[in-house]
């Protein structure tokens, strides 16, 4: 994980960022050092087309600085609703909060 040093109105939030994998199962937990957590956003690795594999991420945010990251996938080849992923893939992560 690295710790950048960010401007902000008030000067006291930074930006963290780091990789992380999927657990295989929802959520997967993030600890980010933060006390307050104020945005985080979270991106899949790779070069290849997803498929039928994890496409899709989404974060919920707790009290602290811990996230939660969902990670998704189509049903199948043929019924492209989402269900939650098994998937271990990696992803990368940026955070904001002091």
């Amino acid at each position: 994980m690295a710790l950048i040093n960010s401007t902000s109105p008030n000067g006291d939030h930074k930006t963290a960022a780091g990789k992380s994998s999927l657990s295989g199962t929802n959520p997967t937990t993030v600890q980010t050092g933060f006390d307050n957590l104020f945005s985080f956003t979270a991106t899949l690795e790779g070069s290849a087309a997803p498929g039928v594999g994890t496409s899709v991420l989404t974060v919920t945010t707790t009290s602290g600085g811990t996230a939660s990251v969902y990670g998704w996938k189509p049903t199948s080849n043929s019924d492209p609703t989402l269900i939650a992923s098994t998937g271990t893939e990696v992803f990368g992560w940026t955070a904001t909060g002091k």
